[in-house]
């Protein structure tokens, strides 16, 4: 059973939140929301967002919203701010990608051949070390393909997950909760092993290693989508879905850190 989100108490060193789902409503960005992402960065509260979406999407983010980091492709590309300049981490050694780019190739074009309907993701081409098959964004496979194709590329060797939209993979041993420990230690200045001070906000199946890390894991309300195929739920969950339910975690934050 998850707990309301009024159990939950500070202090919070950083909010880390996914996006699609989470940080959007509906796949936008709305107005309110990054109102509320500056007032909580205004109060101290530095904002790390998680997604799988592509490393080109990583750099305009980070770029245009008042966020101190953002981890792409689940783990595998991090920016970071570092005064002016943008401090960038892969998550695998840049000189193994040429090699694991021609693998994962492969692997897809066999998967897609095997579930007809599955095809590339149309951000893969900003992809520099996962990939995505498309499942339920431009597409719309059910989700015993969308598992089908997780299993295929895990049989391959592939790290592979089921977002609420695509079916990220990439080399073995990366993931989300990895990259917000590297974030952790070298952004934030702070113990990767202590993450009782940080809050995780998301809704998805890739989230769940992010549910399992953080003492204090939120679930938007449209996590309950998902509920009965997580491998780790939220501790919390907010009354609101997407883009409001963050809103709602947001002005708790701000309520706990003023007393």
């Amino acid at each position: 059973m998850s707990r309301p989100l009024s159990d939950l108490r500070g202090p919070v060193r950083a909010l880390f939140s996914d996006v699609d789902g989470t940080l959007t409503t509906q796949g936008r960005l709305e107005a309110a929301t990054i109102a509320a992402l500056e007032e909580l960065d205004a109060g101290g509260v530095p904002v790390i967002l998680v997604t799988g979406r592509p490393a080109g999407w990583g750099q305009a983010l980070l770029r245009m919203l008042p966020v101190r980091a953002v981890v792409t492709e689940n783990g595998g590309v991090t920016f970071a701010r570092e005064g002016r300049r943008l401090l960038k981490l892969y998550g695998v050694p840049q000189s193994t990608l040429p090699e694991w780019r021609r693998r994962m190739n492969d692997a897809a074009v066999e998967v897609m051949a095997k579930v007809p309907g599955a095809r590339f993701s149309s951000d893969s081409r900003y992809r520099e070390v996962d990939l995505a098959i498309d499942w339920n964004e431009e597409v719309a496979l059910g989700k015993a393909d969308a598992e089908t194709v997780v299993a295929l590329l895990q049989k391959a060797g592939f790290t592979a997950v089921r977002s609420s939209v695509h079916v990220n993979f990439g080399p073995p041993l990366i993931d989300k909760l990895s990259a917000c420990r590297t974030v952790i230690r070298q952004v934030l200045g702070g113990d990767p092993d202590d993450r009782a001070p940080y809050v995780f906000v998301g809704d998805a199946l890739n989230d769940a290693p992010m549910f399992a890390g953080f003492p204090a894991s939120v679930g938007v309300a449209n996590v309950r989508a998902w509920w009965d195929e997580l491998p780790a739920r939220p501790v919390y969950v907010t009354e609101r879905a997407e883009g409001a339910g963050l809103r709602e975690l947001i002005a708790h934050l701000r309520a706990v850190a003023h007393g």
